[in-house]
């Protein structure tokens, strides 16, 4: 099978892909292993994320994929849309997620989210501005300290 290769990524480049993501996008791991393809640009830009339910900007998210190995990595707009596509996975690990004065709330809808029991709509808070994950009916569910989850193929 032939995966995207590493290629080297010019700081404007980086930089103009980088002016182009909203401040306020982050990317949030659930702990969850995530449906991907070992190896595939998407579970090695993922494996960029290792801060488990904690948001991380997307901004960040670009810059570690577009330097992996000495100089050379993912295209940031490509890394972009690996993180986007996850969030219809079954389940989905990795949830793209917007800032607001209340915590977050998702980009997009997602349908399966890993360690949820229902689909979260676009808008939906995901999670609370005390840092607790909402992904359950239940109510607010907080990761046990120092969780750190097993990353399965990401």
């Amino acid at each position: 099978m032939r995966h995207r290769r590493l290629e080297p990524i010019c700081g404007a480049e980086l930089l103009e892909a980088i002016a182009r993501v909203p401040l306020d996008h982050h990317v949030i791991w659930t702990g969850e292993p995530c449906a991907a393809q070992a190896g595939s640009m998407r579970s090695r830009a993922l494996a960029c994320i290792t801060e488990v339910g904690r948001p991380v900007t997307l901004r960040a998210v670009l810059q570690r994929a577009a330097d992996l190995e000495a100089g050379v990595g993912f295209n940031p707009d490509a890394v972009r849309s690996a993180v986007r596509l996850p969030q219809t996975a079954r389940p989905a690990a990795y949830l793209l997620v917007r800032r607001t004065a209340s915590g977050f709330v998702a980009v997009t809808d997602i349908p399966f989210p890993a360690g949820g029991a229902r689909r979260i709509s676009a808008g939906e808070q995901v999670m609370d501005a005390a840092g607790r994950l909402l992904l359950d009916r239940a109510g607010p569910a907080a990761a046990p300290a120092g969780f750190e989850g097993a990353r399965g193929a990401a």
